[in-house]
């Protein structure tokens, strides 16, 4: 009987080596457990692929409205590690101070296309 199981229960996902270690119980629990991965792979691809026809449809009928990839995929966890690190928080002179930098860097330049380019 375990001999003429050994093929199908390789075909189930056993393992070649392992099968002949085990009993019948273990096969039969192995086998459906190999089963039901299978199922929640497929049930996890039909989720997808439902979620990937609607971005096409938001994409192709009214890209504007298209909704972000947190809300779509919300299981998928977004964090970045870098972020998790608590920022220095930047003082605020400091920050004021380049904005008023970015802002005269925008003025000579507006000045100096105004003026031909010259320095």
């Amino acid at each position: 009987m375990l001999t003429a199981m050994y093929p199908l229960a390789v075909r189930a996902g056993v393992g070649a080596d392992d099968y002949w270690d085990m009993t019948l119980k273990e096969v039969v629990i192995q086998v459906e457990a190999n089963r039901l991965r299978h199922m929640d792979a497929l049930r996890e691809r039909g989720i997808m692929d439902h979620k990937l026809s609607e971005l096409i449809a938001f994409a192709m009928n009214e890209p504007n409205k298209m909704p972000s990839i947190q809300k779509m995929y919300g299981f998928l966890n977004y964090d970045d590690p870098t972020e998790a690190q608590p920022k220095e928080a930047v003082p605020e002179w400091q920050q004021d101070r380049l904005e008023f930098m970015k802002q005269a860097e925008a003025i000579r330049a507006a000045r100096n296309a105004k003026q031909g380019g010259e320095s």
